[in-house]
């Protein structure tokens, strides 16, 4: 099975770019488990076709694409 791409919309991109280095650290972290399988903990439904996880200092929510093999990181909301 092929690993995900992840792609950030442009405001997530924005607070993406605005993290800490420990909470872009945990980030990547996620990002590794998640290209492998997006369905996955530490992934929780939002039973609208949008996905959250949480990584040390925030959290995610995300769309996915089989087709595309593609995350689309649609917010990230730093706490």
């Amino acid at each position: 099975m092929s690993a995900y791409v992840i792609r950030y919309v442009d405001r997530a991109a924005q607070r993406k770019s605005a993290l800490t280095a420990p909470q872009r650290a945990s980030l990547e972290e996620l990002e590794k488990r998640l290209s492998l399988n997006p369905f996955g903990p530490p992934a929780i439904s939002n039973r609208d076709n949008s996905w959250s996880a949480s990584f040390k200092g925030g959290f995610i929510t995300y769309v996915v694409s089989n087709r595309h093999v593609v995350i689309n990181v649609v917010d990230l909301v730093a706490l």
